[in-house]
């Protein structure tokens, strides 16, 4: 074997200086000690249920009266929503990268604004084997 092929040969075979990995990077996205609609966040007592979905409103659709008995918190990955709370009666708008705790045991609807439809990260926290949802 030639003396140039050896050395492009041992050139292929020596790793490249290793280079760490970049550090981790974490973006605080809110801090919350209430609901939407003002209440203070209490937990479930006893044993817990953390339930993980997403939920996708096609544009322009509405969500029935509804009200949640545990604790959701829900981020919107895409499109914007109104949520309006039939008990208090404020409308609050929430968009793509926000996150809030829905108000707990209080009727309200949601309706999908503007051309995109909304998809929504739900995490509820019940007793096991309990729903989250009561509707009208």
């Amino acid at each position: 074997m030639k003396l140039a092929s050896v050395l492009i040969l041992a050139a292929l075979t020596v790793p490249a200086a290793a280079q760490p990995p970049p550090a981790p990077i974490s973006t605080p996205v809110g801090q919350f000690d209430a609901t939407l609609s003002g209440q203070p966040i209490r937990l479930p007592q006893g044993p817990v249920q953390v339930t993980v979905s997403e939920t996708l409103i096609p544009a322009g659709a509405s969500l029935p009266e509804h009200r949640h008995p545990h604790p959701r918190y829900i981020r919107v990955l895409a499109g914007r929503i109104a949520v309006k709370n039939i008990d208090t009666g404020e409308t609050r708008e929430l968009k793509t990268g926000d996150f809030a705790v829905e108000a707990l045991s209080q009727w309200h609807t949601g309706q999908a604004l503007g051309d995109e439809p909304v998809r929504l990260l739900v995490i509820d926290q019940t007793p096991p084997g309990a729903s989250n949802m009561q509707r009208r």
